[in-house]
């Protein structure tokens, strides 16, 4: 239905795993804890946010090197 859906609003790749994806980019970029993550979603397994959280990992690596700035007064 949601692939559906999207095709007919113009936009391709919509399935319910990409809300997953996002939502738990989202989160952890928020600063949120893993453990209320898996409580939320109903994980029982460490795995499940580190694969939903890893396609946007290294962006919020860079956004909290950034935010400490360490090594950028050296």
């Amino acid at each position: 239905m949601l692939k559906r859906r999207g095709l007919a609003a113009g936009l391709t790749g919509v399935h319910a795993h990409r809300w997953r994806h996002n939502f738990a980019h989202e989160w952890k970029r928020a600063g949120g804890d893993t453990g209320d993550l898996m409580l939320l979603l109903g994980w029982t397994s460490e795995d499940m946010p580190r694969h939903y959280g890893a396609s946007a990992a290294a962006e919020r690596a860079q956004e909290t090197q950034l935010r400490m700035g360490i090594g950028e007064h050296v």
